[in-house]
């Protein structure tokens, strides 16, 4: 055989299987066997349990018999202590509590109240872009008011004229005696048939 190929004979297949055969073979019985082996210990099993439990049973019942007046014994005698240390423990511990709540609760309240204030965000500040409008507008109002009023006095008196059935001779007249001074106010008392204003 080639060192170069491993190729095993096929003699030596033949003998595994055989080998392999002959094995299961000499099993077969000890399986037979075993199966009944099995089935009586698992019997010999519940057989031991079972009178373990009729020896256990009338014992454990003695015990209970035994232990269940001396437990209601114990029960009475310790039932006037275990209230006496209730009623000794109860206000102890109410006073307590309201200590508790008028001097540490308190405290730790402010702590977790500032703490959740040094957490907080503080919001940007909105701007009011309208109260700027609104304050753009009322002083562009305002200048336009004044502004307007100053032309009205710098401008010069309206002549009036009357109208057009009482003659062009009249209204000529009324325009020439009228008597204008130097800061634009007539000395007259009555203008067109109106009082001046004061």
């Amino acid at each position: 055989m080639s060192l170069m190929t491993r190729k095993h004979p096929v003699d030596n297949v033949v003998g595994v299987r055989d080998r392999a055969v002959k094995g299961a073979q000499r099993a077969v019985p000890a399986a037979k066997k075993a199966v009944p082996l099995a089935k009586n210990a698992s019997a010999a099993v519940a057989r031991s349990a079972e009178d373990a439990a009729a020896w256990a049973k009338p014992r454990v019942d003695d015990v209970a018999a035994w232990a269940k007046p001396r437990m209601d014994d114990a029960a009475a005698w310790a039932k006037p202590r275990v209230d006496d240390a209730r009623a000794w423990a109860a206000p102890r511990l109410e006073r307590s509590g309201v200590a508790v709540q008028e001097t540490l609760a308190p405290a730790i309240s402010e702590a977790i109240v500032a703490a959740a204030h040094k957490l907080d965000v503080k919001p940007a500040r909105k701007r009011r872009r309208w109260a700027a409008v609104l304050a753009v507008s009322m002083l562009l109002a305002a200048a336009g008011s004044a502004a307007a009023a100053v032309a009205l006095r710098r401008r010069p008196p309206v002549v009036g004229y009357e109208p057009a059935d009482q003659g062009s001779a009249d209204v000529s007249t009324t325009a020439a005696d009228q008597h204008v001074t130097a800061d634009g106010s007539q000395p007259d008392a009555e203008v067109n048939g109106q009082s001046p204003e004061v």
